[in-house]
């Protein structure tokens, strides 16, 4: 199903897209390239369903990944879920395909993503609420969604604690958030690659400052897996009798 829309008011649309953005705002280098239609349209097929297997050095796998974000997440009939910062929708896809009465809403900053996204959900017979919109600013309501779910992004927010604050706000109390990143090496050829890699913008996350910053938003991590320098976790907000 489509998103019901939790809109905090009218915006324009563009073939399909609502359009959030008044203007785009300069970004770190690591993402200008979101903006390129060929970026846009290489990056499943030739980074995201690859990545994980890579990144772990063989010993998980993308599949493996929404296999488990599924299992957490635990998303129910009629919900209404979150893609943030959704990339070409691969989560939102998956979550379509494994329970069809879900809402689903995914939004990015790159209006290129999102119409690959668009391109995807329709191929696969998926409906899908698509919004250009700045993590940092989400234009939802409050308590709008059951559950969030963020693959990969991370690394690419500017801005972790608005952007945390942000994610709670439209939670529903209880409300669910997956969270798949990459944190810092340990190792000194990690480390120095990283170091290279944060030059354009990239940034790896320590996970106790992450679960620091979540908690201070009213998230607490209630699961956490690593597989090298891969993190999945599972957060939750905190219902409002025990707020």
């Amino acid at each position: 199903m489509a998103g019901i829309s939790r809109l905090d008011k009218s915006y324009p649309e563009k073939d399909g897209i609502i359009l959030t953005l008044k203007e785009r705002s300069r970004v770190p280098l690591a993402q200008s390239s979101n903006f390129l239609p060929l970026t846009a349209k290489l990056y499943e097929p030739l980074w995201r369903h690859r990545s994980l297997g890579i990144l772990t050095r063989g010993s998980f796998s993308t599949q493996r990944e929404l296999e488990l974000m599924l299992e957490w997440l635990e998303a129910k009939a009629n919900e209404t879920i979150l893609d943030a910062a959704c990339s070409a929708g691969l989560y939102a896809r998956t979550l379509a395909n494994y329970e069809p009465t879900l809402n689903l809403t995914a939004t990015d900053f790159s209006l290129p993503f999102l119409q690959q996204a668009k391109s995807y959900a329709e191929q696969k017979n998926v409906q899908l609420e698509l919004i250009q919109a700045d993590v940092r600013e989400l234009p939802f309501e409050g308590d709008s969604f059951d559950a969030i779910v963020c693959g990969g992004s991370l690394n690419e927010f500017t801005d972790l604690p608005t952007t945390l604050a942000e994610f709670a706000r439209v939670l529903k109390p209880g409300g669910r958030m997956w969270q798949m990143y990459l944190k810092e090496a340990e190792g000194w050829a990690g480390k120095s690659l990283q170091g290279l890699i944060k030059l354009s913008g990239i940034r790896f996350i320590d996970p106790k400052e992450l679960e620091q910053l979540a908690q201070e938003a009213n998230l607490t991590l209630q699961k956490a897996q690593h597989r090298g320098v891969v993190v999945m976790s599972l957060f939750k907000k905190a219902r409002a009798d025990h707020a």
